[in-house]
């Protein structure tokens, strides 16, 4: 205890009236060993931290039922302490209850697998990929704009910044050549 500090029997009624000060001489007086205490019960520093905080709070909190013992507020506090950490204990089983209560989640199938699995399974879509992917990128983008997203020429050529006449023309080459490719690939003969 610092000797320029009155005892806590002193400080308690100053705080009772609202004395943020006296409050803190208290607590800087008491905290290393409240935090020593609720360590040895938790075996987490963090924790202990959060509980230590706990603690003090409810000093606060209950500061009208709190007691001084032999002139401290020590005994008081350990008290509380050891019940903030039970309390804390208390709800950490209650979750562990209440998740284990809680039904497994149903395995939701990745639709990315599904679309995987079409691929693999469909050598045409393999095929139409990849003669797509030999286009000029300009002609990607229309065939995708159009076919895959569902926009108008008109559209297409305005967010590809093409003008419509060429964008028409673009895209019946690359349709002519993706036909051509496929017709090669299966061995069709026109």
């Amino acid at each position: 205890m610092d000797a320029l500090e009155p005892p806590d029997a002193q400080l308690w009624p100053r705080v009772l009236e609202g004395d943020g000060r006296a409050f803190g001489v208290l607590f800087d007086r008491h905290r290393d060993r409240v935090h020593s205490h609720i360590r040895r019960l938790v075996h987490d520093s963090g924790e202990a931290e959060d509980l230590t905080a706990a603690a003090f709070l409810e000093l606060w909190r209950r500061r009208h039922s709190a007691r001084v013992v032999d002139e401290s507020l020590l005994p008081w506090l350990l008290v509380t302490a050891g019940n903030v950490v039970s309390n804390a204990n208390r709800a950490r089983r209650r979750y562990r209850r209440f998740l284990a209560a809680l039904p497994s989640p149903a395995v939701q199938p990745d639709h990315a697998d599904h679309v995987a699995a079409r691929l693999d399974l469909e050598p045409r879509v393999r095929q139409l990929l990849a003669a797509i992917a030999d286009l000029p990128l300009a002609d990607q983008r229309l065939i995708v704009l159009t076919a895959l997203e569902g926009l108008t020429l008109q559209q297409a050529s305005e967010v590809t910044g093409i003008s419509y006449g060429a964008a028409k023309t673009r895209l019946s080459r690359a349709r002519s050549r993706l036909g051509s490719v496929l017709a090669n690939e299966l061995g069709v003969t026109s």
